[in-house]
């Protein structure tokens, strides 16, 4: 393959890297609707610890550099509990 077919290749892979992000966001909101059906805040610090670890677990398993891989889970889940205090306040009126 030449250089210009690898890097196709990768826009590809950011471009659905990018899209599952899109799709988590949308689950984002689902969870933000049951949590506030079932009262719980939107914040939960064990489930937090439980996606970096479970992540960092894999990025092991496949070599990669986890601590990289841990930067990346903190930003997504940052975007997910930014997107659930938006629902929230748009909810309560701002």
């Amino acid at each position: 393959m030449s250089l210009e077919e690898h890097r196709n290749d990768m826009e590809s892979i950011d471009e659905q890297i990018i899209r599952l992000i899109h799709r988590r966001m949308g689950l984002s909101k689902k969870i933000f609707e049951v949590k506030r059906a079932e009262g719980r805040p939107i914040v939960d610090p064990e489930r937090e610890k439980w996606v970096l670890s479970h992540a960092m677990d894999l990025a092991v398993e496949l070599n990669l550099d986890a601590g990289a891989v841990k930067s990346i889970f903190e930003t997504i889940i940052a975007m997910s509990v930014h997107k659930q205090q938006e629902l929230q306040g748009r909810d309560q009126g701002g």
